[in-house]
């Protein structure tokens, strides 16, 4: 088989479906020999996900989001004889000459009006246009979509219930270099360059509106109301276009001395952050999987999560789970992990053990035998 996968959404800091892609496609590496594979990519990265023989890199000027990745692309798959075209985003081209399968992550582009805040106006309304048009034509024209929760999946019915036959859902992992680690130095050095001099309740994730940052800051507020000497709140995040907006609200309620807002952040510092970290909080109003509180799990810190999307299908009993729409049960949670030294410590063995269900080398195989399937399918 020639396959082409599409990373071309990978860029540095990684966020969540980048650090997917770059993680299958290596595993994909690691396991198959036999196939040939071609990955696009853009600048953004300036390294090759991957130098395996049998992997070849094609830069690709026009990114993902973006009219001439529908229709120019399918002429260069066309003349690189392609059989099949797997989309690490949701968006395939348009073209009946090879078989499209989508990773559809999530809905969450069709389901929250402000999912462009804090882009530019006419940035926003080009990508909303875009992903109301485009979202739909990839699912109907793909032969198969990838999902990466049983929960993703349901939501994906809901939206159009015809695409039920097509979907398979093939779980997403932690990456190795998340773990519990005995570098001081590594940890120390955080703390340096972070000014962190105060235990720490951490968020690493992005700012769209529904990681629900704001109810996390008032949440905040409530457990640290009145103690100068409260834990610090750090935000880590892999873009800073509602940053503005986080700040005037840590402002608002006194906590902006308190409160430490990163962004682009090194790998190596994040899992510094997460082994430093007292407690992990990820307060999202969906996720279609939710990486980062396994990845914190993998660094033995107890993990507050919410309820909603696929959170409490992929971390169980691992994580304490409230409601992210009410902020005082979100600062009940947080105090019971810090103060219950019981339940903390059953949160990080439960963690440690539920990381181990979640492999990437499980996530490519199953998508190696999606590929071999579509194929069979052909003949």
């Amino acid at each position: 088989m020639r396959i082409a996968i599409d990373a071309r959404m990978v860029a540095e800091p990684l966020s969540g479906p980048g650090r997917y892609a770059i993680n299958i496609v290596r595993s994909l590496a690691a396991l198959d020999q036999e196939n040939q594979y071609l990955i696009l990519q853009n600048r953004r990265l300036h390294k090759r996900i991957t130098t395996a023989k049998n992997f070849r890199t094609i830069w690709v000027s026009y990114p993902p989001l973006s009219l001439r990745g529908v229709f120019l692309l399918q002429s260069l798959l066309k003349r690189e004889k392609i059989d099949i075209f797997h989309s690490l985003y949701f968006l395939a081209p348009v073209g009946p000459k090879f078989l499209r399968l989508i990773t559809l992550h999530d809905l969450a582009a069709l389901r929250f009006p402000n999912f462009f805040q804090g882009r530019g106006f006419f940035v926003r309304i080009y990508a909303k246009a875009f992903t109301r048009v485009f979202i739909p034509v990839s699912a109907i024209y793909a032969k198969k979509i990838i999902t990466v929760s049983r929960t993703a999946k349901e939501d994906i019915i809901q939206w159009k219930p015809e695409l039920e036959k097509k979907i398979k859902v093939i779980y997403e992992a932690v990456d190795p270099i998340f773990k519990n680690t005995a570098d001081s130095n590594a940890i120390q050095n955080a703390r340096d360059k972070f000014k962190l001099n105060r235990k720490v309740i951490l968020y690493i994730g992005n700012t769209r509106p529904y990681k629900n940052l704001p109810r996390l800051i008032h949440a905040y507020s409530l457990l640290c109301k009145g103690n100068d000497s409260c834990y610090q709140l750090v935000i880590g995040v892999s873009d800073s276009r509602n940053m503005p907006l986080l700040r005037k609200l840590s402002k608002r309620y006194g906590l902006l001395k308190s409160t430490v807002f990163i962004n682009n952040l090194t790998d190596e510092e994040i899992v510094a952050l997460m082994n430093l970290a007292e407690i992990f909080v990820f307060p999202s109003l969906t996720e279609s999987f939710g990486l980062p509180p396994l990845e914190a799990m993998a660094c033995g810190t107890p993990v507050v999560a919410s309820k909603a999307g696929s959170l409490p299908e992929v971390l169980g009993d691992a994580a304490l789970i409230v409601n992210p729409e009410n902020e005082e049960e979100i600062a009940r949670g947080i105090k019971q992990v810090l103060t219950d030294k019981r339940l903390r410590e059953g949160l990080i063995k439960k963690g440690l053990e539920r990381v181990k269900l979640f492999s990437w080398e499980k996530t490519a195989q199953e998508t190696l035998e999606v590929y071999k399937a579509v194929m069979k399918e052909k003949q």
